[in-house]
């Protein structure tokens, strides 16, 4: 129940952001209706989010994209640096399912890597723009980050 409710108010943030709060019984009545629809289509699972461990992660993401995307930059601008990319194999921790595919596509928006497909044996494949051993371990210590901040740590 608290999972509808948390939804149930977001969605109504979200009208009320939107409409400038104009019409705020129209936008419970689609809220409403959103949320039976959310709850069917996509069930509560397991995890229980961690706000604090969340709030983390979404603020250290814009920094984390800066200094990727300032570091892809440099590679692409400076005609002595020449970038060496390639596929890094990497062993996810979190199992296949919504959790994993979730992280996968938080990971795809930081510049420099991309998840690029599954392994024959469960691992994942990443396409790095400056391919090396330092682009597994940071997927590892940011999937753990990730995990921790939806409550899929343990």
């Amino acid at each position: 129940m608290a999972a509808g409710a948390i939804r149930f108010a977001l969605l109504l943030l979200g009208w009320a952001a939107m409409t400038g709060g104009a019409d705020l019984v129209l936008g419970a009545l689609a809220a409403a209706a959103a949320t039976w629809c959310s709850l069917l289509l996509a069930p509560p699972g397991p995890h229980r989010v961690r706000p604090g461990a969340l709030a983390l992660l979404v603020l250290r993401f814009p920094w984390q994209a800066l200094r990727a995307g300032t570091e892809v930059a440099r590679l692409a601008l400076d005609p002595r640096r020449t970038p060496t990319p390639g596929e890094v194999t990497w062993a996810p921790r979190l199992p296949p399912g919504p959790a994993r595919d979730a992280f996968l596509a938080y990971a795809s928006l930081l510049p420099g890597t991309l998840p690029a497909g599954a392994g024959r044996d469960g691992s994942v494949v990443i396409h790095a723009l400056v391919a090396g051993p330092d682009i597994a371990a940071a997927m590892t210590a940011e999937e753990a980050r990730f995990a921790r901040a939806i409550g899929a740590d343990g």
